[in-house]
């Protein structure tokens, strides 16, 4: 078990698809002993049907596994990209869990009808959605619970969700990679600005994750079934050197070292959890 973890307030953000890394943060996190309070924005993008966002049963059925992991553990309904909802919700918290001392900032979102498509057909309003709920959102999050934590006097974690993709563009994701880049540029002047405070800011960047998000109908997957030898299956074996794709609590165990004791001194970092897809 990490240290440093039992007994703190985590806020994590787009918690409650079933199966994801927000979900998987969530329960890692109580699993290590955090009190949790899990937001989603749980229901569907008016603007944007089928991106698979969650409803409240999945936010109402995660609380229950957090409370049966014997920590305190609330759910939180509220839209990333409005900072007034993202400012009443870090209230909520701290009226009743406590002051926030870590927060994964794992809401995003890239896929189809979700920005997905070459530049020149991605239509402004998508653009612009992608940006404010990976990269706005992001920086929201950040600056309610960082204000809490400085007031506290007590530092804090804070770890962001980035992508290979902000790293090294990707034909297709444009949106996508222009917003995760800029989370890992937002990750450096957060971390550099809240030291003097003793909170720490990195962000981790995953590989292919193998999410409810990721299946026939995502147009990577099925971009990838009809131009590549063996299709999706045979792109996973040759591009990433572990064989397979990364498991969403993969991903949830780098952010909650990031949140540990063991990480304190480790600030502005942008570490690839990505099987060996993505190296450097």
């Amino acid at each position: 078990m990490s240290t440093g973890i039992a007994d703190k307030v985590a806020l994590v953000t787009g918690a409650a698809r079933p199966r994801s890394i927000g979900r998987a943060t969530a329960l890692r996190l109580a699993q290590e002993g955090a009190h949790v309070a899990a937001l989603d924005i749980a229901q569907p993008y008016a603007d944007f049907p089928g991106h698979g966002v969650a409803g409240t049963d999945d936010l109402e059925s995660l609380v229950d596994e957090l409370e049966a992991l014997g920590v305190r553990a609330i759910g939180l309904q509220a839209d990333v990209t409005d900072e007034h909802a993202v400012g009443q919700a870090v209230e909520t918290v701290c009226r009743e869990l406590g002051p926030v001392h870590l927060l994964a900032n794992v809401a995003g979102g890239s896929g189809a009808g979700f920005g997905a498509a070459p530049l020149l057909d991605v239509p402004r309003a998508e653009f612009d959605k992608v940006l404010e709920v990976n990269l706005t959102g992001t920086f929201l999050a950040s600056r309610a619970c960082a204000s809490r934590m400085i007031e506290h006097g007590e530092g804090g974690r804070i770890v962001n969700v980035s992508s290979q993709a902000g790293k090294i563009g990707w034909p297709l994701l444009g949106a996508y990679s222009a917003a995760k880049a800029a989370v890992i540029g937002l990750t450096q002047v957060m971390a550099k600005e809240w030291a003097a405070s003793g909170i720490t800011v990195n962000a981790i960047c995953p590989g292919t994750v193998d999410t409810d998000l990721l299946n026939p109908g995502n147009l990577f997957v099925d971009l990838m079934d009809a131009s590549q030898a063996g299709g999706f299956a045979g792109w996973v074996e040759r591009e990433i050197p572990l064989g397979r794709l990364q498991e969403p609590a993969e991903a949830a165990a780098a952010i909650a070292f990031l949140c540990s004791d063991d990480a304190a001194y480790i600030t502005g970092e942008s570490i690839n959890v990505s099987g060996g897809q993505m190296m450097a």
